[in-house]
């Protein structure tokens, strides 16, 4: 099909876990702060995939990019985009 969801979530894990690619947002005005290519194999089980060390090290990355933002109040979000057409 070719189509491209884009979730909003802040789950990190949830984000790197099911994502092609996950874009940290700033609070607001939002803005990009960094776009992450998952380079995750498939399909994905939760237990192996979760506990690979590249899912952890991409878990890190992205929980230090919204760490790194520091701001109170909500905090930062995840967005993931799943190409549908890959699963």
């Amino acid at each position: 099909l070719g189509v491209t969801v884009l979730f909003i979530t802040h789950d990190i894990d949830e984000a790197v876990y099911v994502g092609d690619r996950v874009v940290v947002m700033s609070h607001r005005p939002s803005t990009v702060v960094e776009s992450i290519d998952v380079d995750l194999p498939g399909p994905r089980d939760q237990l192996a995939t979760k506990s690979m060390d590249r899912f952890v090290e991409l878990r890190s990355r992205v929980l230090r990019l919204i760490r790194e933002q520091g701001q109170g109040g909500g905090g930062p979000e995840v967005a993931l985009a799943d190409h549908l057409s890959d699963r």
